[in-house]
């Protein structure tokens, strides 16, 4: 990937989510560069860890399966909401992709949605949903 554009693509993650940016990633078939990975993020992953942690998401790329029973389009983006981190998975190809993650409280409105929603379910249906994380408590 050329400098250039990775240095924007990165003042723009950061310009739009400030201190809430916690790691972009770009992976490859076989390799993965880590365009910016805030401070405190990077002493919690071991560069083995990094690798495993790419290795997985690209893996689910590659299980992402074209012959749905509907036609939506193509799957730009999956998002997963986790205790700590809220992650953008942006599959370019089964074999490309980049992977940005951001603190929880950059995205209140969503983690907002996402909870009542399991609020619901807890209570109206057989699913139940753990301790609510620390970042919702406030």
């Amino acid at each position: 990937m050329p400098e250039q554009p990775v240095n924007e693509l990165v003042e723009f993650l950061r310009e739009q989510a400030g201190e809430y940016l916690r790691t972009v990633l770009h992976y490859t078939e076989r390799d993965y560069d880590v365009l910016y990975i805030r401070d405190d993020v990077a002493g919690d992953y071991t560069d083995a860890e990094l690798a495993t942690f790419v290795d997985h998401y690209r893996t689910k790329s590659r299980q992402q399966q074209p012959d749905r029973p509907f036609d939506l389009g193509h799957d730009h983006c999956t998002i997963s909401v986790y205790d700590e981190a809220i992650l953008f998975h942006f599959t370019l190809t089964t074999s490309v992709g980049t992977i940005i993650t951001l603190a929880p409280e950059a995205g209140r409105d969503i983690v907002q949605f996402i909870t009542r929603c399991l609020e619901q379910l807890h209570n109206n249906s057989p699913q139940e949903i753990g301790p609510v994380p620390a970042w919702l408590q406030d």
